[in-house]
């Protein structure tokens, strides 16, 4: 069975149920965290903004963020195993970055059609 990518972190868990998996990641100025990998839906919430890089597990770059203290990000509503993500975030301030993961596990409903 592959690791979470909480396990990964060596993050622990703050919510822990069948349909929601929550930590807080801490990202010290010039540091980088571990390679990790997504295969579920998640949500970010920013407590402590900074400027980093999101870098492949061989070192390319991903992306270049900046993220703000309070934003908020939602990653795709679905992640299929062919389209799972491996990457590890990289700090680039001189200021420590903070985020909580909120990682959903719960199924997505159909959408409903017209009323007949």
């Amino acid at each position: 069975m592959p690791l979470e990518p909480r396990q990964e972190l060596g993050a622990d868990l703050l919510i822990d149920e069948d349909q929601v998996k929550c930590w807080v990641e801490t990202v010290p100025p010039g540091e980088q965290r571990p390679a990790h990998t997504h295969r579920h839906p998640w949500v970010t919430v920013v407590l402590s903004g900074a400027h980093g890089e999101s870098l492949d597990e061989n070192g390319e770059l991903i992306k270049t963020v900046t993220l703000e203290t309070g934003q908020v990000g939602a990653q795709p509503r679905r992640v299929p195993a062919h389209a799972a993500l491996r990457h590890y975030v990289r700090n680039l301030s001189d200021q420590t970055f903070v985020m909580v993961a909120i990682e959903l596990r719960t199924p997505t409903a159909p959408e409903e059609g017209p009323s007949s």
